[in-house]
């Protein structure tokens, strides 16, 4: 087996392994990690969160009808409940781009606990205004930038440890072939 080959059955060896490596690593996020039902005046409310609300990390979550109303946000705040200390923050709501009725919520807590997200709901009965009450939890034991390079470390060994298994197999093929 000439060089040419060699590095033609890594290339395949490596997309093959590129996607299946892109699918691991983007899996997170598919499903929420926790719900919660919500009512305002006469609307029922689904929150959905796909990250924890944690101090300093930005809050990753969707609002939307819970029966598939159409219904509009507005005017929304994270409020600190009494015994939080901290600052009213704005936080902002837009449109989810993949499913509609739906509301992305982009804000990022400083300070950890109880808190209101205090918005606006406008439907087919009016528009009301109320809080949602959510616990924001401290800062995680390690930062999610440390995790990820930890769990990462093994791989370059991995990939290197395979393509070198590669290349002497197809030494020992071509040795093999001399011999013959």
């Amino acid at each position: 087996m000439n060089k040419q080959q060699s590095y033609l059955n890594w290339y395949i060896s490596a997309s093959v392994l590129m996607p299946l490596l892109v699918l691991v690593l983007t899996a997170g996020g598919a499903s929420p990690l926790e719900t919660q039902n919500a009512r305002l005046g006469p609307y029922q409310l689904l929150l959905s969160y796909y990250s924890l609300p944690r101090v300093g990390q930005s809050l990753n979550m969707t609002i939307g009808a819970a029966n598939g109303a159409e219904l509009q946000f507005s005017q929304a705040t994270l409020v600190p409940a009494p015994g939080t200390d901290g600052n009213i923050l704005r936080v902002q709501l837009t449109p989810d781009s993949d499913t509609p009725g739906l509301y992305d919520v982009a804000v990022t807590p400083p300070v950890r606990g109880n808190w209101y997200l205090h918005l606006t709901v406008s439907g087919s009965s009016g528009a009301v205004t109320g809080n949602i009450p959510m616990i924001v939890q401290g800062p995680p034991a390690m930062p999610t930038w440390l995790g990820w390079s930890i769990g990462l470390l093994p791989l370059p060994f991995l990939i290197a440890f395979i393509y070198m298994q590669i290349v002497a197999r197809n030494r020992r093929k071509e040795t093999v072939k001399r011999a013959v």
